[in-house]
């Protein structure tokens, strides 16, 4: 069995029995080396985006989302793509500056060379700015056109936020002008001066309010109206931008609306409750202005405040009766105009309402209340009743990721009151909080990891084991981690990857177990043969039969022969199943598969020397420290510890009777549990893929994931996710090669955009054909007719109609001759083509109705064979005909158009829609010309994006099942060379993954990013029992199929329940978490480990017991090796009792537990059959029980401390 049976690794033995502090020291400095040169060479690890890597690469879908990515940064007016013509010639004008070709202008360069580089310096500002700004600066200065004036003397309403970085948010942008300071904190407020102030504003509500406007509300008035909301709250209206919560009804009212005054009075004293922990002050938004602070915050936005404005009050605690019916009678007076947008926040300033004059009067406070504050079933068309389930408080305080300090105030202060309390908030730290939580909850790690070093110390009974273990364990995943980053050179470390410490740990106690076990059988056997000698003879058998000498190196080889064997094979499987995930396209779970099987690999290598070694030198160390005394102490360890293997006795021998007696029943009982797994699994309800984009980072209660449920029930929020009566776009791109190559382990590369060199536009059958493409997309069942100016969508019917001009337009006053772009019949010819086709998009640019869009021609410069003065002729803003001639080409095309297929999250629904475009698309692709062959279709970025992970996760996870179960079939094949065991084996496995599966189904699990790494560890993990089950099973001294069960079961029952028990509980710690993934990798832990172990001991060995091989039936061979390898077993095996003499004193306190196992009831050493025959390692039988011990051996393995 492996080389380990091999007399060739004597050496090895040697050098782990006699050099073994050689050993250790070796491995100790080499695994500290690569430690330090893998921190030091490699940044550490950055989890600040936690769904990094959560996107598919290298499949179809995932080339084109590539391709597309790099032609828009190509496209973003610095690269070499433009869809406006004029903006590349600027470019190329601003190149030729400063780059001359020619060598007539060379001096005249020289001499103006102070005055170009002022010129081109100016030229490189003004191209700083992308097309979508310079967009942006031409609306804006037409809205300044109608945009009232800003008077100096009220410079102080508004305000401006700075120095704050706004994180989840892209509207972001401020409406206002004015500037607002954070941190200014005064302990002194001069409480005539606030009396003033409040009085002031009080007496202009009430001035406001009683104040008679005309019909015709004129903008003077309307910015008076505003002024008076900006003078109670610090911005007239709430943003997204803010900090904001939202608060539900509770007691025993909790069914109320929470409109209604003692709702209004409860969420008054919350927001006194928000506002009142200690680092309020220091964040909050603060009145005046920037010359002059003042120390008290803004108001927040919440429904007791607009009350309290609209009743003219000061305090929302003096709100009554009638001040909240009169709130409830301005929204329904006026709800039917906000719902059919006719008021919004800028009524009559930027816009003029159409509204009755009290809703344009009070417009800012419907619009705020209706759009911010309330849910979208407060108040429904038609119905005057209203029911607020959930309401909202918006807090004057930036969403940024550096109020994490105030976030853990809230958290420590209870935000609730009798009636109602915060149950969810958007603050803008989600990805913070969670890097905070995925390094501070690694306690709960650590927790698991000494509860399973508390197993091994009460397993092994040596505190100096434990210890080497763990630095094994710890040493391995500083091995992984270098392998991974500088010999695999992986750039990208997901945080995924900290979950394979939390596995590692597990597998590395399973090995402990195992090793020491057999370890334990050995010695076990040796005294037992020992005292048999000693019995017999009074005398010692002189030392003429050397070779047969049990030494340490003779106990090491014969339990390396066993444990390596195991280990190897589990570790192959388990390594497997984790590399097998790297067939996955998903970056995330790629990673985790390499770092997750490099950390088995290299927990393996240290488990064959570093383990043996520590075990070796315990051994020496250990014995020369023997004492005849025990202290107190120890008597009481002691006697713990027998009453422990007292009781572990007692359950193993329970579980074996059962096995043995019950065979037929846990067959029938646990088959049929499988069979309905796999129902469940496959058939109902299934494993269902996830539904929502949002990936969710924390508990289901935690009050950011809570929001991330209710936020689609606030219209503000419905506006900017825009997931309402958004329909599929339909993109078809031709001159990009749909490829990706990029480093697919690195989401941050993309590679390079690589152009399709067949493609040709100009030529006559690409214009028919692409006229043609477009009517028939119309003809499709899934187009969708969209009204406007859709200019770019299909530009060749936009420039048919632009050649069909007159060539001298009688308006013009120039009377410009347009030939030969005008008169033209179509299809023209290709170089009329090139030379029409820039002017004709140029024009398009400077119309007003022209709509910016994704869709067009993308140009580039030609290969540059003009001079510098044939280009600065064609400086006009508008192209000429001899300013494009031979200097643009059309290197990609976009065609776009919408369809009637509304966007959705369920992956059947994108599936048909993805589907029945792409197979349409392709059959016009067969008739188009060669040129035109390269095109293809993708849709919307962001929600192709997540139907390809969907699509991804459903066949890529069962290509990982797939491949991880035949390598458990094969390597299992290979080392126990028994068909049957491998079969049985394997269908064990197969109903172990069904159960747990199922199990993780009926918790409401959904096959996302962690779920399927889930699934692949769960098939590493789940076929470790089963293989040492049947490892074991081959291994056994006898060929008969109930003694062999037996066999087995005294072995290998301990160290499965303990490497099960310790795996399963550390996972248990782990579901104490605050965030998802360790939750999830907790419960997975336990399910996984109590599945696996039930089903490898009742299933697989009352398989094992009923219709095991016996006698080498279906036993397979190596011919070449055959003879040689039974030679070598039988020396391993057969030993002669009489030859053997302890001419080493092993003594530990490990051996000192062997020998009591020796010289009692241990049940590695008794029968289990009826007729009470040993089954020793050595396969020597015996029909006599163990003779007792001198009296004073045991006392001669004790230790002195």
């Amino acid at each position: 069995m492996l080389c380990f049976d091999s007399e060739k690794m004597n050496w090895y033995y040697h050098v782990l029995a006699r050099r073994p502090y050689l050993v250790v020291i070796s491995i100790a400095v080499y695994c500290v080396a690569c430690i330090i040169v893998a921190l030091i060479l490699n940044d550490l690890p950055d989890f600040s985006d936690p769904t990094l890597g959560f996107e598919s690469r290298g499949t179809a879908i995932g080339k084109r989302l590539t391709s597309w990515h790099n032609l828009e940064q190509e496209c973003d007016g610095n690269g070499a793509l433009f869809s406006n013509p004029s903006d590349l010639l600027q470019k190329m004008q601003l190149q030729h500056r400063q780059h001359p070709n020619h060598k007539r202008h060379k001096k005249q360069q020289r001499r103006k060379k102070n005055k170009k580089r002022k010129e081109h310096n100016n030229g490189n500002k003004k191209n700083q700015h992308d097309d979508m700004a310079n967009k942006m600066m031409v609306l804006n200065k037409r809205l300044k056109a109608t945009k009232r004036p800003t008077s100096s003397e009220n410079k102080w309403l508004d305000g401006q936020i700075r120095d704050y970085e706004i994180t989840n948010d892209s509207n972001s942008s401020n409406n206002g002008a004015s500037t607002i300071e954070y941190g200014h904190n005064t302990t002194f407020v001069d409480e005539d001066e606030h009396r003033e102030r409040m009085q002031s504003k009080s007496s202009r509500w009430r001035m406001l309010k009683q104040a008679t406007l005309p019909n015709d509300l004129g903008w003077p008035e309307a910015k008076a109206a505003k002024e008076s909301i900006e003078g109670f709250f610090c911005d007239s209206s709430p943003h997204k931008r803010y900090a904001h919560f939202v608060v539900q009804r509770i007691g025993p009212n909790a069914t109320d609306s929470l409109f209604d005054l003692n709702g209004m009075l409860a969420m008054c004293q919350l927001q006194e409750q928000i506002s009142s922990v200690k680092s309020y002050q220091a964040f909050c938004e603060r009145e005046g202005s920037e010359a002059e602070v003042t120390s008290n915050c803004c108001r927040p936005w919440s429904l007791p405040n607009y009350a309290t404005l609209l009743a003219n009050k000061s305090s929302c605690f003096d709100l009554n009766t009638e001040d909240v019916a009169l709130l409830q009678t301005l929204l329904i007076n006026c709800f039917e105009y906000y719902h059919d947008l006719k008021i919004d926040m800028n009524c009559n300033t930027l816009n003029r309402c159409y509204a009755p004059e009290e809703c344009t009067r009070h417009a800012d406070i419907v619009f705020s209340v209706l759009n911010f504050l309330t849910d979208y079933g407060f108040i429904k068309p038609n119905d005057t009743n209203v029911y607020l389930k959930y309401a909202m408080i918006f807090v004057p305080i930036a969403r940024s990721n550096r109020i994490l300090t105030l976030f853990h105030e809230w958290e420590h202060v209870d935000l609730s009151n009798e009636l109602v309390e915060v149950i969810g908030m958007d603050l803008g730290l989600e990805n913070e909080l969670f890097s905070e939580l995925l390094l501070t909850d690694v306690w709960l790690v650590s927790l698991g990891g000494l509860f399973v070093l508390a197993c091994v110390w009460l397993y092994t009974g040596s505190a100096f084991i434990t210890v080497m273990s763990c630095l094994a364990i710890c040493f391995s995943l500083g091995l992984a981690y270098f392998v991974y980053t500088l010999v695999f050179e992986f750039s990208f470390f997901p945080y995924m990857n900290l979950l394979a410490v939390v596995v590692i740990i597990g597998i590395g106690a399973d090995d402990v177990f195992l090793f020491l076990k057999i370890w334990q059988c050995v010695l076990a056997e040796r005294f037992s043969k020992s005292s048999t000698l000693n019995t017999q003879s009074t005398l010692p058998t002189p030392l003429e039969h050397n070779e047969h000498t049990e030494t340490l190196e003779n106990l090491m080889a014969l339990t390396m022969r066993h444990a390596a064997a195991s280990m190897f094979v589990t570790s192959v499987t388990t390594a497997g199943a984790f590399f097998a995930s790297y067939s996955s396209s998903i970056i995330a779970i790629k990673c985790f598969g390499i770092f997750a099987g490099t950390v088995v690999v290299t927990n393996y290598l240290l488990m064959i020397t570093w383990l043996p070694a520590s075990v070796s030198i315990m051994e020496r160390l250990f014995a020369s420290r023997m004492s005849c005394q025990q202290h107190l102490l120890q008597k009481l360890i002691n006697a713990c510890k027998k009453s422990i293997n007292r009781f572990c006795e007692l359950f193993e021998e329970r579980i074996t009777h059962s096995i043995m007696n019950y065979a037929f029943l846990w067959l029938i009982i646990f088959a049929i549990l499988g069979t309905g797994s796999a129902i469940i699994v496959f058939w109902y309800p299934g494993l269902q893929l996830p539904e929502k984009p949002h990936f969710q980072l924390f508990v289901s209660h935690h009050p950011f994931e809570i929001y991330s449920k209710l936020r689609h029930l606030f219209w503000f929020e419905k506006t900017l996710q825009a997931v309402e009566n958004f329909n599929m776009s339909m993109r078809f791109v031709w001159g990009v090669e749909a490829m990706d190559d990029g480093d697919y382990t690195n989401p941050n590369s993309h590679g390079n955009l690589h152009y399709d060199n067949n493609f040709n536009i100009s030529s006559k059958e690409s214009q028919i054909w692409l006229r043609n493409f477009c009517q028939n997309v119309r003809q499709q069942p899934f187009y969708q007719a969209t009204f406007g100016f859709l200019l770019p969508n299909c530009f060749i019917e936009n420039f048919i109609r632009f050649m069909e001009r007159r060539c001298i337009d009688d308006m013009d006053s120039t009377h410009t001759n347009s030939t030969p772009c005008c008169a033209a019949e179509f299809p023209y010819e290709p170089h009329i083509f090139e030379l029409c086709l820039p002017q004709c998009i140029s024009n398009l640019w400077e119309t007003r109705f022209y709509q910016q869009s994704k869709a067009g021609p993308r140009f580039a410069a030609a290969p540059s064979r003009t001079d510098l003065g044939y280009l600065e002729s064609s400086s006009n803003e508008s192209l000429s005909m001899e300013s494009t001639s031979m200097q643009l080409l059309v290197k990609a095309l976009i065609i776009e158009f919408d369809s009637n297929i509304s966007y959705s999250t369920i992956y059947s629904n994108m599936k048909v829609f993805y589907e029945s475009v792409e197979s349409w698309f392709q059959q016009q692709l067969s008739t188009a010309p060669q040129e035109l062959r390269g095109g293809w279709f993708i849709s919307d970025y962001e929600s192709i994006m997540f139907f390809s992970v969907q699509d991804t996760l459903s066949n890529d996870t069962i290509v990982a099942i797939i491949l991880a179960m035949a390598a458990s079939l094969v390597v299992l094949l290979c080392f126990t060379l028994n068909l049957i065991i491998s079969i049985y084996a394997v269908i064990t496995v197969s109903l172990t993954i069904f159960n747990t599966v199922a199990v993780l189904i009926l918790l409401g699990w959904q096959l996302n990013i962690l779920e399927s790494i889930a699934v692949s560890t769960a098939i590493g993990l789940a076929v470790d029992f089963s293989l040492h089950y049947g490892i074991h099973y081959r291994l056994a001294p006898s060929k008969e199929r109930v003694a062999a069960t037996q066999f087995v079961l005294s072995r290998i029952i301990g160290p499965t329940v303990m490497a099960a028990a310790t795996t399963g509980f550390a996972g248990g710690i782990m579901m104490a978490s605050n965030i998802l993934p360790y939750i999830q990798i907790g419960v997975f832990l336990v399910v996984v480990m109590v599945t696996s172990w039930l089903y490898a001991t009742f299933f697989l060995m009352s398989m094992l017991k009923v219709a095991g091989p016996q006698y080498g039936f279906m036993q397979l061979g190596w011919p070449k090796l055959r003879k040689r390898r039974t030679a070598k077993a039988n020396k391993f095996y057969e030993r002669k009792p009489s030859q053997i003499i302890a001419s080493e004193q092993l003594l530990t306190p490990t051996s000192s537990a062997i020998v009591e196992m020796a010289n009692s009831e241990t049940h590695e050493l008794e029968s289990l059959n009826s007729n009470s025959q040993i089954k020793t390692i050595s396969g020597t039988e015996s029909g006599h029980t163990l003779p007792a011990l001198p009296v004073d051996f045991e006392h001669s393995f004790q230790t002195v401390h």
